[in-house]
C-alpha cells in the first residue's frame, strides 16, 4: 500500500509534476501524431471532468451538455468571423456566454428531478440546435468556417489544451475540497437531508451548473480552434453528452482520476475503431456495460481499492470551529457543509 501522510503527499506531488513535465516536453519526444492524440485526449478529459462534476458529485445526470459545447463553439466562430475579436478573445468569451446562458437554463431545469432533469436538459440543447440551424447570422444549417483559427499553430493549441485540462483538474479538486464541494456531495447523497441542515440546495446546484457550463464552453472553443468548421447538427449533437458520460462512467464516476482514465480508453477506441461506423458505437456500449457489471465504481475505483490510495484525494477534514457541549448537533453539521 502506498504510504499516506506527508510521504504520500510528496509522492502525489512528484507524480503530478513528472506528468506535467512530460506533457510540456512533448515537442522534444513526440511528433505531430502524438501531439494530435494528446490534444484529443486533453479536451475529451476536460469535457468529461465537467460532466463528472455535475453527475458524479452533484447528482445532476445530464444529457444536455452539448448545449454548452454548441454555445462555446459558436461563440468562437461568431467572435472571429462576424465580430473580428480574434481567436483568443473569442475563446475567453466562450466561457462567459456559456456561463450566462447556464443561469436561466439551470433555473428552469432544476425544477425537474432525476430522469426528467436529464431529458429536460437534452430538450434545451435541441431547441438551440434548431435555432442555430435556421439563423442566417451563423450560416443556418450549413455552418461556418473559422478562417482565423487556421493561423493558430498546432503546438499553441496543444499547450492551451494541456493548460486547460490542468486548470479543470485544479478547479474540480479545489471545489471538492471546499465547503461547496462538501455541500455538493451532500446534495447528491441526500438532497432533502442537506436542505434540512441548512444547505442552500438551489444556489449550490446552480453554481456547479454554471461552472461546468463555462468549462464546457472553453473546451468547445478549443475544439473549434483545432477543427475550424462548425455546424449545428454536429455541435449540438447528443454524442457529446454520450461520450462524456462514457468516459466518466468507465473511468470512475465521482472520482477526479476517472475522467482522465476514461478519456484515454475512449481515445484509444476511437482511433482504432473510428472508421468502422456502427461497430465503433457497439464496442463503446459493450465496454460501458461490462465495466458497470464488473466494476461499478469504474477503473479508478478498482485501482483505488487495490492500491488503497488515490492521486487526487478530495476528502475534507471537519472545520476547526470550537463548539460548546450545548451546541446542537444539527448546527455543527450545518456549519461543516455551508
Amino acid at each position: 500500500m502506498t504510504p499516506a501522510g506527508p510521504l504520500g503527499g510528496r509522492l502525489r506531488a512528484a507524480i503530478m509534476a513528472a506528468g506535467v513535465l512530460v506533457l510540456l516536453a512533448c515537442p522534444a519526444w513526440g511528433g505531430h501524431g502524438i501531439r494530435d492524440t494528446l490534444i484529443l485526449l486533453a479536451y475529451n478529459a476536460a469535457l468529461a471532468q465537467m460532466w463528472n462534476l455535475l453527475a458524479g458529485y452533484a447528482g445532476l445526470v445530464t444529457f444536455g451538455q452539448q448545449l454548452f459545447v454548441g454555445l462555446g463553439g459558436y461563440t468562437l466562430a461568431v467572435g472571429c468571423e462576424r465580430l473580428g475579436l480574434g481567436v483568443w478573445p473569442s475563446f475567453a468569451l466562450a466561457a462567459v456566454v456559456a456561463g450566462v446562458i447556464a443561469v436561466p437554463v439551470g433555473a428552469l431545469t432544476f425544477r425537474l428531478k432525476g430522469g426528467y432533469f436529464a431529458v429536460g436538459s437534452w430538450l434545451f440543447a435541441e431547441i438551440f440546435r434548431l435555432l442555430f440551424g435556421t439563423w442566417d447570422f451563423v450560416g443556418n444549417a450549413s455552418g461556418m468556417y473559422i478562417r482565423p483559427a487556421r493561423s493558430v499553430d498546432a503546438w499553441v493549441s496543444y499547450y492551451v489544451a494541456v493548460g486547460l485540462l490542468i486548470a479543470m483538474v485544479v478547479l474540480v479538486v479545489g471545489t471538492l475540497r471546499s465547503r461547496v464541494g462538501l455541500a455538493l456531495m451532500a446534495i447528491r447523497d441526500a438532497e432533502d437531508a442537506a436542505a434540512g441542515l441548512g444547505v442552500n440546495v438551489w444556489r449550490v446546484k446552480l453554481l456547479a451548473f454554471v461552472v461546468a457550463a463555462a468549462g464546457t464552453g472553453l473546451v468547445a472553443a478549443l475544439i473549434t480552434v483545432h477543427n475550424p468548421f462548425i455546424q449545428p447538427n454536429a455541435e449540438f449533437s447528443i454524442e457529446w453528452a454520450a461520450s462524456a458520460s462514457f468516459m466518466a462512467v468507465v473511468g470512475g464516476l465521482g472520482t477526479v482520476e476517472g475522467p482522465l482514465i476514461g478519456a484515454a480508453v475512449y481515445v484509444v477506441l476511437q482511433q482504432q475503431l473510428g472508421a468502422s461506423g456502427a461497430v465503433h458505437l457497439i464496442v463503446l456500449g459493450a465496454v460501458s456495460v461490462i465495466v458497470m457489471l464488473v466494476a461499478p465504481r469504474g477503473i479508478a475505483g478498482v485501482l483505488a481499492d487495490r492500491l488503497g490510495w488515490t492521486l487526487f484525494p478530495v476528502a475534507r477534514l471537519p472545520p476547526a470551529t470550537s463548539y460548546s457541549s450545548s451546541t446542537p448537533v444539527a448546527t455543527r453539521n450545518r456549519d461543516a457543509m455551508l
